[in-house]
């Protein structure tokens, strides 16, 4: 977790892409410093069950709002007011054969 995400005048600077989750699990965690979180979610195969998470130490972990149930698609969420210094997603389900594929953009 070299490289903090937000709050740059360079957009590019406050968007990072996760890598694509295969299997149920968690995403790698990202320092961010920001506390407004816009995540594309695009989903390939059956539903997939998923919820973006944060934490203030990057090993206690909690959720931004339920879990969401989703199938094949483009999906966005938006946070505001939120109080993290890291982000991750996390599948609770995702069977074989589908991908969950997630970028974030943080101010």
């Amino acid at each position: 977790m070299a490289r903090v995400y937000g709050l740059s005048g360079e957009l590019s600077d406050n968007i990072y892409v996760f890598a694509t989750l295969t299997a149920a699990g968690t995403s790698e965690a990202i320092e961010v410093q920001a506390s407004m979180f816009t995540f594309q979610h695009v989903i390939v195969g059956a539903s997939i069950t998923y919820k973006e998470q944060g934490s203030l130490d990057g090993t206690n972990w909690y959720d931004l709002a339920d879990a969401k149930t989703k199938g094949t698609g483009t999906f966005c969420e938006h946070y505001s007011g939120i109080m993290a210094r890291y982000i991750r997603i996390n599948a609770t389900t995702l069977n074989s054969g589908h991908t969950l594929s997630t970028t974030v953009a943080c101010t």
